[in-house]
Formats: structure tokens, C-alpha cells, sequence
């Protein structure tokens, strides 16, 4: 169990990374992230894994707990996540405060920054711990809360049936997507990125893989399987380097993809090519063990830095949400001041991102001291 956990803690790690990578606006480094090379990214696998990790926890109990008696320890779980992302949006207001100080009342912003202009802290306040508005990426937290408040009732389904959570996500899944039932950001009018419905059903199958796992159900190791799990994941780089370039309907596919829910790439619906990535992805890690680039993450220590920063994801993310706003209006100064010199700028981008890796690393003690082991709960489950 311990082993797993490491594992699990080190795909959170390089999903840190590669989430703050991925968040910083006018960045150059996210065109060597792995989020381009997918129909997935990595808010797919982190909620995938929350699910694997919120089931291993409370799998090892040696009787099936009912609902009640799962609801405190996962509400408290819930309150102390929203806790977080109260916190996250409070640093983000301040920071955004600070930004239109700087570029003056009549200086060019936009997102988040224009709202707290036109609406005011207070408001903007509200309607994000009210669930209401996205702050930066209050999202991602905002999402978790809820999935910790459902998540006894997946729990005790997966008591009784390890793929029961399954069903109900699944029905709930397809009418959300298919109905459209988003809800929008009250004050910008767009649709969350992270909406619960579509969400859930992810987070649903973790919890049944997870229990799957604490049974030792066999994974169906299949040739077949393993070479139609790679043959789809190698599907979106053949579309994106070649189809689209030779293909007038598939360059307005990729255009379009993210308004369609079922034919679409939707990260806000869900859409099945995203959920069949992230489990493409999943099925090849957990039946290529000793594949190249896998085993390591197989390898790896508690002690690692992917292990650290994934054992305290709650903290790193929240800490890397902030200082990504903070670092992408650094990088808009840059892009001011820095115009003709283009490896400059990328060399800022890697500074300023080692040093919220070392940051993130010096919030994440090292766990290998006798007698102490993984927490039972990893950090954003």
C-alpha cells in the first residue's frame, strides 16, 4: 500500500509542475508540456488519482463503514480544502489589487483583473467562497470541496460493489454533458472550466479502482488492450502535426472542439475523448510497469522531489496557484521590457519557475525517518 501511495504521489508531483507550467499566461514553456501531447491534461489525472487515493485510505478499515459514519472525517476534509481556497482567493485579490496599482486605473487588464476593477474586492470575495466565481484558479479547490462532500456515498457503493460508484456517475455524467447543465461564473458569464457534474464520474471510477486495488482484483492484462491504449494515445500528435494540416474539416474540428460534448474535446464537459485518454493513460502506467519512462515514476523514493511535492499537493498547489499570477505579470513586464531577445525571456521563465519548484520543495519536508510512513489521507484526496 505504501509503495502504491509513493507511486501515486509521484505522478502528483510531476502533475504540480506541469499545472504551474501550464497556468502561466504568455509562457513559453508550455509548448514542451505533456498537457499538448493529449486530449487530457493533468486536472484529469489529478482528480482521477484524488479518487484511487480517497478510497485507499478508507478501504483498509476492516469493516464497511456506513455513510454517517464516513461524512465527518470527509467533511472535515471538505472544510479544511475550503479552508485552502479561501485562503488562495484572498492572496489572489491582493495580488490582483497590487496589479492594477501598478498599471493605474486606466491601465489595460483583463480577466480577473478587470472584474475586480468593475465589481470591487468585496464582491469579487463573495461570489468566489459563495462558489459563484472563479479567482484564479479558486476552480480546482472549489471542485474538490464538492467531491469530498459526495464522496461517502461513493465510498459505501464501492463497499458494496468495488464498480458500483461507477453507474450513477456515468448516467450523471452523459446528462450533464449532453444537456448542457454548466453553470456560469456570475460576474464574467463564462462557463467554470472545472464544472462538477461532468467531473464527478472521474473521480467516481478512482474510487473504484481504488477499491478494486485494496481487493487485489487483477488487472486484465491484455496485448490487445495495451496496443489500442497507445494506438489512442498517439491519436491527438498525429491529429495535431499532421491531420489538421492536410485536413480543412479537421483544422475546423480542432478549432471548434471545446463547444461539443459528445464529438468535441471539452475540458469543461468532460467529453468521452478526454475521460478515454486520461484512462488510456492510466490502463498503459499500470500495465507497462517496466516500460521506459514509467518504471521510474515506479522507482521513485518518498524522499524524491516528485514525491515530496505530490505527498503535500494541497499546499504546493495552492502556494503555485498565487505565485503563478504573481510570475505571469512578471512575465508581461518582461515581454514589455525584454522584446528583441527571446532567450532571455525563456530563461527568466525557467528562473522564476525553478524557484517556486525549491519553493514548493522547502514546504514538503522529507518523510523517510524511522517509523514514519505516508499520510493516510494524501494531500488533495
Amino acid at each position: 500500500m505504501i509503495e502504491r501511495r509513493t507511486t501515486i504521489d509521484a505522478i502528483r508531483g510531476l502533475c504540480l509542475v506541469n499545472i504551474f507550467v501550464n497556468h502561466l499566461d504568455g509562457g513559453y514553456l508550455f509548448h514542451l508540456s505533456p498537457s499538448r501531447l493529449g486530449f487530457s491534461d493533468s486536472s484529469e489525472v489529478f482528480v482521477l488519482l484524488s479518487g484511487i487515493s480517497t478510497s485507499l485510505a478508507f478501504s483498509k478499515r476492516p469493516h464497511p463503514v456506513d455513510v454517517a459514519g464516513l461524512v465527518r472525517p470527509l467533511w472535515v476534509r471538505a472544510m479544511r480544502l475550503h479552508t485552502f481556497n479561501i485562503a488562495l482567493i484572498l492572496a489572489t485579490l491582493a495580488l490582483l489589487a497590487l496589479i492594477l496599482e501598478i498599471r493605474g486605473p486606466i491601465g489595460e487588464v483583463t480577466g480577473d483583473a478587470a472584474l475586480l476593477r468593475d465589481h470591487g474586492p468585496w464582491t469579487m470575495f463573495w461570489h468566489a467562497v459563495t462558489f459563484r466565481q472563479t479567482v484564479g484558479y479558486s476552480s480546482v479547490l472549489r471542485l474538490y470541496v464538492v467531491l469530498m462532500l459526495i464522496a461517502p456515498v461513493l465510498l459505501r457503493l464501492a463497499a458494496w460493489r468495488w464498480w458500483a460508484p461507477i453507474p450513477p456517475a456515468l448516467i450523471t455524467w452523459a446528462i450533464a454533458g449532453h444537456f448542457d447543465l454548466v453553470l456560469p461564473n456570475s460576474l464574467s458569464g463564462q462557463p467554470f472550466a472545472l464544472t462538477i457534474l461532468p467531473w464527478t464520474l472521474l473521480f467516481a471510477t478512482g474510487i473504484a479502482l481504488g477499491r478494486a486495488m485494496t481487493l487485489d482484483v487483477p488487472l486484465p492484462h491484455s496485448g490487445s488492450a495495451l496496443a489500442l491504449s497507445l494506438a489512442y494515445l498517439a491519436t491527438y500528435p498525429m491529429l495535431a502535426a499532421i491531420v489538421i494540416r492536410v485536413s480543412p474539416d479537421a483544422l475546423e474540428w480542432a478549432e471548434h472542439r471545446n463547444a461539443s460534448f459528445w464529438f468535441g474535446a471539452s475540458k469543461t464537459y468532460q467529453s468521452p475523448l478526454r475521460f478515454l485518454h486520461v484512462m488510456a493513460l492510466a490502463y498503459v502506467v499500470a500495465a507497462a510497469p517496466r516500460a521506459p519512462l514509467i518504471r521510474l515514476l515506479y522507482r521513485m523514493g518518498p524522499d524524491h522531489p516528485l514525491s515530496r511535492l505530490g505527498r503535500n499537493s494541497l499546499l504546493v498547489f495552492t502556494v503555485g496557484a498565487v505565485a503563478a499570477v504573481a510570475v505571469s505579470e512578471m512575465l508581461h513586464l518582461v515581454r514589455i521590457y525584454v522584446t528583441d531577445v527571446l532567450a532571455a525571456r525563456i530563461a527568466i521563465e525557467l528562473a522564476l519557475t525553478g524557484i517556486f519548484i525549491r519553493a514548493a520543495l522547502c514546504l514538503s519536508p522529507k518523510a523517510s525517518r524511522p517509523g514514519r510512513s505516508a499520510p493516510a489521507i494524501p494531500a488533495m484526496a
